[in-house]
């Protein structure tokens, strides 16, 4: 969407004196005069973008990093006038419009103690929406204009500049625009542009995450479930081994304000349940795939409503995965799982009909990379990437489990994140005393037998001091039955004033799979009647459980062959989606989840 017509100069923060922005000659090298305009403006970027493209402007903030100013170029810190041992935070983020078209990516250098007094390391809130807010002043001086790179390759027009406030630098910003919106066509003939140097060295991303935690959950599970010990005699003693906490006390309590903030509609939360694909000697690249799948998702939600992505996943149970999350731990970061993410992304992009999805997809495929990039010795303070938590079913207490006392004297379940009850059959006394005890947040699926009166049962055994966050009800219902019952269990839930975070999960129980063919249509018309009843009762959709099959392992690939169809066999034996699939079902949630609250 390109925009042709021109006008009036762009509102903005214009400081007596201005600032000098239209005496460079470099701006006088772009041709169509809407560039030139934008790139003179020295008012604040957002309200002049969102006059140009008549839309609301949001910030998404793709990762924010605080490092030592040392580890900048000398063109950043001389013209902050900081020294190598001060702190300064590096942001990166986009300005999105309405219609999730990304109008600017910015990456802006800012001094941290300047930062913090003025708002300008607040996530929320654009830079200059947060000084306007607060009735700052502030003057701007240009330092260059030029082209520089899109994050999908193109060449795209862009800004540097410094924001003072007074006589003190405040940040040092360069804002690169979109060339579907501000057109980047520029008079070469004068020579080439020097390359900006502005940013320090990127450093390798984080190595993968929670990979040897799975791997705990995995080896722990297994030996509960055989419940007896190896006969075979160690050739030379041992001493015990502790067993090893995979959740700590306070990341459950992080989950559990997660939960809550989804349960007020600020945040949303996805489950993917993959674990009972099949092994056939390719568990590294399957976990390197569920977890890239993950990620993308995660990425696609944050960017698509701007709110908190909360993601979990269910720990594994098979022995070939023990081995692949401990070679994944050794696996070079920076090709895992930022390159299986964008190439998911993007066949999911070129497999949508719809050309808002397609873009939306796309755009968030070009600025993955953006949100990985962490400065050497960073310290990061917000990133695009949640970590995956773990659910599972509790866990008996014995005196080897990993069922213990915390220091605040409360008990928690550290196999898991998130406690699991349900999943298709009735949740045992035993296990619901045990999830009633731990700390943990406990999530209950909920299936056609489910009555009000099962409703009121789980908010006084469950969260009887009625904690935001603590419990979770997935609705586990077809469209008939949504439509028809659930509203009777949001009502129950509402008379206890019980807080809960209500989940969708649209995929076929295994009992009524058994009977009928799985077919990705019914998931998508169940993801709709689950947010339309939300939307007539006024309760807030907090998320989304999807069952991943067993195409879903093969992130290199993509399983659908010509003259084969692999993914209808594997769904006569277990009902789930492809990586793709799951991806465009998320989309489409997202879509039904802007639309609340309902006027």
């Amino acid at each position: 969407m390109t925009i042709t017509h021109t006008g009036t100069e762009p509102p903005g923060d214009c400081p007596p004196g201005g600032s000098g922005f239209r005496k460079h000659d470099e701006i006088g090298r772009f041709a169509h005069p809407l560039t030139r305009m934008l790139l003179a403006s020295d008012g604040f970027t957002t309200p002049a973008l969102a006059a140009l493209l008549r839309t609301d402007l949001h910030v998404r903030v793709l990762r924010q990093d605080d490092i030592a100013a040392g580890r900048l170029p000398d063109t950043v810190t001389d013209a902050l006038g900081v020294a190598d041992s001060d702190r300064v935070i590096i942001r990166r983020s986009c300005l999105v419009g309405t219609d999730l078209v990304t109008a600017s990516v910015n990456y802006v250098v800012a001094v941290r103690a300047g930062a913090a007094a003025s708002g300008v390391d607040d996530v929320r809130v654009p830079i200059g929406t947060g000084l306007i807010s607060r009735g700052i002043s502030q003057r701007r001086h240009l330092l260059r204009t030029g082209l520089t790179r899109w994050p999908d390759g193109r060449l795209c027009a862009a800004r540097a500049y410094i924001m003072t406030l007074g006589d003190r630098p405040l940040c040092y910003i360069r804002e690169s625009f979109n060339p579907d919106v501000i057109p980047p066509d520029y008079d070469a003939t004068a020579g080439a542009d020097p390359p900006w140097a502005d940013e320090p060295h990127p450093a390798q991303p984080g190595p993968f995450a929670g990979g040897s935690r799975l791997v705990a959950a995995r080896d722990y599970l297994d030996r509960e479930q055989r419940g007896v010990k190896s006969t075979a005699l160690p050739s030379h003693p041992r001493r015990p081994r502790p067993v090893t906490e995979l959740a700590h006390a306070s990341e459950c309590d992080a989950l559990t304000a997660n939960l809550a903030e989804a349960a007020r509609g600020e945040g949303f939360a996805l489950h993917l349940d993959g674990r009972d694909q099949p092994s056939d000697g390719g568990e590294i690249r399957k976990l390197a795939a569920r977890r890239a799948l993950m990620y993308a998702a995660a990425a696609v939600i944050t960017h698509g409503l701007g709110a908190t992505a909360i993601t979990i996943e269910r720990a594994p149970r098979r022995h070939g995965d023990i081995r692949a999350a401990t070679a994944l731990d050794e696996w070079p970061a920076d090709r895992l799982p930022l390159t299986l993410c964008v190439n998911l992304l993007r066949r999911a992009a070129d497999r949508s009909r719809d050309p808002v999805r397609r873009d939306l997809l796309r755009a968030v495929s070009g600025l993955l990379p953006v949100a990985t990039i962490a400065p050497p010795g960073a310290g990061e303070l917000h990133t695009w990437l949640p970590l995956p938590r773990i659910s599972r079913e509790p866990s008996v207490a014995s005196a080897g489990g990993p069922t213990g006392r915390g220091p605040d004297g409360r008990w928690w379940d550290r196999s898991a994140h998130l406690l699991w009850l349900g999943d298709g059959a009735e949740p045992s006394h035993g296990r619901m005393r045990l999830a009633g005890r731990a700390g943990n947040p406990v999530a209950v699926t909920l299936g056609p037998t489910t009555t009000p009166a099962d409703i009121e049962y789980l908010c006084r055994t469950l969260n009887p001091r009625k904690q935001p966050g603590r419990l979770t009800l997935v609705s586990q219902l077809d469209v008939a039955r949504t439509r028809d019952t659930l509203p009777a269990l949001f009502a129950a839930a509402a008379a206890c004033e019980t807080p809960i975070c209500w989940i969708c999960d649209p995929m076929p129980s295994r009992t009524s799979y058994v009977r009928n063919a799985f077919r990705s249509t019914d998931v998508v018309g169940a993801i709709g009647a689950f947010f339309d009843t939300c939307r007539a009762t006024g309760t807030v959709p907090g998320g989304l459980y999807l069952r991943c099959g067993p195409d879903a392992a093969v992130g290199a690939r993509d399983a659908h062959q010509p003259g084969k169809s692999p993914a209808r066999r594997r769904r006569r034996h277990e009902p789930g989606l492809d990586p793709v699939e799951t991806l465009l079902h998320v989309v489409a949630a997202l879509e039904l989840r802007a639309k609340w609250p309902p006027p």
